[in-house]
């Protein structure tokens, strides 16, 4: 999906779309940032964590939020999304935010070096998921944490393909959590386990 993280670069696309986020993150990311802490054990403090699929940082401020004293790296392949993000985090009073420029399938940390990593709503644009994962099992440390958050295909019949056609392209509704369980598998994770619920699944799985 080269085709779909090219299109970020656009420095207008991306501030709009960090506009549009920003009125709905109170609704979305404030609420997934809670599931993601309600759903881990611990997490120490000085722990690293991982926003792959970044994009303007407003899910990496409400982690923020939550563990103060986390150091929060967000990956995205975007420089102009980088750029909103670092804004928007230090408009937060972040000031140790760490952009850096990069995929999921390449991620800029060394092995066994984060604590937990997050992706929402960017599982699908990845370029090779099972790859991606892989990535991910090399950065995390031993018992480190994978938390996915996408769009459910199972949720996806005929007659919602054809509403939701008319108005948006429905290329994100590509996996089901059948197949992304499956996928964490083969690539090694274990401790997998999550839920499909309504028009999006999630899924959190541990390296071993």
């Amino acid at each position: 999906m080269a085709e779909q993280s090219e299109a970020w670069q656009d420095g207008n696309r991306a501030e709009r779309y960090g506009r549009q986020n920003k009125i709905g993150a109170r609704l979305v990311y404030a609420p997934f940032a809670k599931k993601i802490a309600q759903s881990l054990v611990a997490l120490e403090d000085g722990a690293t964590i991982v926003d792959v699929g970044t994009g303007p940082g407003l899910l990496a401020i409400e982690l923020h939020k939550l563990w103060p004293e986390a150091r929060i790296v967000g990956v995205d392949p975007s420089r102009e999304m980088l750029k909103i993000a670092t804004e928007n985090a230090g408009k937060a009073g972040i000031s140790d935010f760490e952009a850096r420029e990069g995929t999921a399938e390449e991620i800029p940390l060394a092995a066994d070096s984060a604590d937990l990593v997050i992706s929402q709503s960017s599982f699908h644009e990845w370029e090779d998921q099972q790859q991606g994962l892989g990535e991910i099992l090399r950065v995390l440390k031993p018992g480190g944490s994978l938390i996915l958050k996408d769009f459910n295909r199972a949720w996806l019949s005929p007659w919602k393909q054809k509403l939701l056609g008319l108005f948006h392209p429905l290329h994100m509704f590509h996996f089901t959590f059948q197949q992304v369980e499956a996928l964490l598998r083969e690539a090694g994770f274990h401790q997998v386990a999550g839920q499909a619920k309504g028009m999006q699944w999630f899924l959190r799985a541990e390296k071993p």
